[in-house]
Formats: C-alpha cells, sequence, structure tokens
C-alpha cells in the first residue's frame, strides 16, 4: 500500500474513533454505532474497535451482537479483559431474558405412579400413596387426577388444609373435572366449614362431568341438604 494511501486511511480511523468516543461519552449511542461499524471495515482487525462497538450494542440493549462483537475482540485478542468482561455480561443477560426451559414430562411413569398410589389409598397406606403421588407429579406436573388423589391421601392422614390445596391445584389445572369439587366438599367439611362443604357438595352433585359417579352424587346430595340445613 502506497505510503500516503496509508497515513490517509489511519486519519480516517482515528477521525472515526474519536467521533464514536464523542458520540458515547454523549450517550448519543446510534451516532456511536454508526461511527464504530464504519472504524470496524477500515480497521478490522484492531480488537479495540470491536470492543468498543460491542459495549454500543450492549448500552442499546442489542446483547446478541454486542456478543458477537466481544467474540470477534477476543479471536483477536484472546486476553482483551474488556471483551471477556462484556462477553460474559451480554451472555448473562440474554440468559435471563431467555423463558426458562420446559419441564420434560413423563407420561408413562406419571401414569404408573399415580395407579399404584391408588391401590396405595385403597389399601389406606396413605404414607407411601403420598410418595408415589409426588413422583408422579415431579413426572407430569399438573397432573389432575394425580393432584385429587393426592388430596385423598392427605385426607386420610387427617391433613385437611393441605388437601384443599391440592383439590383446589386440580380444579384450576383441569375445570372438566368434577372430584375437585367432592373433594374439595369433603375437606371444608372436615374443617367445620359446612356451608361451604354443602354448595360444594351440590355443585357436584350438579356436574355434568363424566367422572361423577351415581353413588357419590346420591351422597353429596344428601350432605348437600343435611349440611344446608345446618
Amino acid at each position: 500500500m502506497p505510503f500516503v494511501i496509508a497515513v490517509l486511511l489511519a486519519a480516517d480511523a482515528v477521525s472515526l474513533m474519536a467521533a464514536g468516543d464523542r458520540a458515547f461519552a454523549a450517550r448519543d449511542f446510534r451516532a456511536a454505532l454508526f461511527a464504530y461499524q464504519d472504524l470496524t471495515r477500515e480497521d478490522p482487525g484492531s480488537a479495540s474497535v470491536w470492543v468498543r462497538l460491542g459495549e454500543t450494542y450492549a448500552r442499546m440493549g442489542h446483547d446478541l451482537e454486542a456478543g458477537e462483537s466481544f467474540s470477534r475482540a477476543l479471536r483477536l485478542n484472546g486476553k482483551n479483559a474488556s471483551a471477556k468482561e462484556g462477553l460474559a455480561a451480554s451472555r448473562e443477560r440474554l440468559a435471563i431474558l431467555s423463558p426458562p426451559p420446559k419441564p420434560v414430562v413423563d407420561e408413562a411413569g406419571a401414569r404408573e405412579r399415580y395407579t399404584a398410589a391408588v391401590r396405595m389409598i385403597n389399601e389406606r397406606n396413605y404414607r407411601d400413596a403420598l410418595n408415589a403421588l409426588d413422583e408422579a407429579l415431579r413426572k407430569r406436573p399438573g397432573y389432575a387426577v394425580a393432584l385429587v388423589a393426592r388430596g385423598s391421601a392427605r385426607m386420610g392422614l387427617l391433613d385437611y388444609d393441605a388437601a384443599a390445596a391440592d383439590y383446589s391445584a386440580a380444579r384450576g389445572s383441569d375445570p372438566s373435572l368434577a372430584s375437585p369439587l367432592f373433594g374439595l366438599a369433603e375437606a371444608y367439611r372436615a374443617l367445620g366449614q359446612p356451608a361451604k362443604a354443602a354448595q360444594l357438595y351440590r355443585a357436584y352433585a350438579e356436574s355434568p362431568a363424566t367422572d361423577v359417579q351415581p353413588a357419590l352424587k346420591e351422597y353429596a346430595l344428601r350432605n348437600a341438604q343435611s349440611l344446608g340445613s345446618q
């Protein structure tokens, strides 16, 4: 490259750097960005130029582009502390903004644990049933029938408040089910709230849901009438 052209290019690079630095100091990040982008074309082998561009992108909230600029600087100079710090900060912000990974659902495993727990409840083995249902819900969060069953296990352990919480969660997870209404009625009755229990028994008995059991429907109607008159 002829000496005169090299001098002119160097002068232009210095001018762009100064313009970018002034704009950055004045918090005019858009103008700084344009100057540093031009500068990367004039002097693409300068790590400090890429660091400045990365810092500008970061201030503008463009962490993906900032990370790319800091990475480019590190490829040119692996010891550049500003580039290392900038890259780490950009990655941290991106991680915070990224949605959390969806939990892995194990449908078959959850169903197996639920089925085993129902058997344990029928055998009045409530403590082991509770452990099995905790496993089922870890494998499939929000598993409505498992929440209902866990409520029943808690009822067997006389933990009525926790049972009511499980039945309420099941109701929220799958509003099409009637069984959480029956469970809540039983829990509120045990907690000494007959009026609330009567409403829930009646709601269960009048529900068109497919999981309503005829025998429980009659039981619920009788309880709704007897508790409602108290």
